[in-house]
Order: C-alpha cells, then sequence, then structure tokens
C-alpha cells in the first residue's frame, strides 16, 4: 500500500476511493430511508388529527348523478 504526499493528514491508496464511495452511497441511501420515513410519521401524525367524522359521509354513500 503506497500513500503520496500531500498535506498533512491526507493519505491518498489504493482502498481511500473505493471505500469513500461505498461510505457516501450508504450515507446517501440512509439518508433517503430517513426522509421517507419522516414523511410517512408526518403523514400519520396528520390523519391521526384530522377528525373521524366527514361531512360527506353523514348520510351515507355520495353518489354523483
Amino acid at each position: 500500500m503506497s500513500s503520496k504526499s500531500g498535506p498533512p493528514g491526507h493519505i491518498e491508496c489504493g482502498i481511500v476511493r473505493p471505500v469513500n464511495t461505498v461510505m457516501g452511497d450508504c450515507l446517501g441511501d440512509a439518508g433517503a430511508l430517513l426522509a421517507a420515513r419522516l414523511e410517512r410519521v408526518i403523514a400519520g401524525r396528520y390523519f391521526a388529527s384530522r377528525p373521524t367524522h366527514s361531512p360527506y359521509l353523514r348520510h351515507g354513500a355520495h353518489h354523483h348523478g
């Protein structure tokens, strides 16, 4: 495993780029999953907080003629 000289703390080797790519992909996937979960939680709270009665359901099925 060879390293190239550069700024202090900067290490380049054959494994760094693939690992960074995999980690970046993993973080991107995790972010997408978290966003989807947050949308479901928000939607669930919204629908749970709405009244269960509806003016359209008071007199049975609503028909369009």
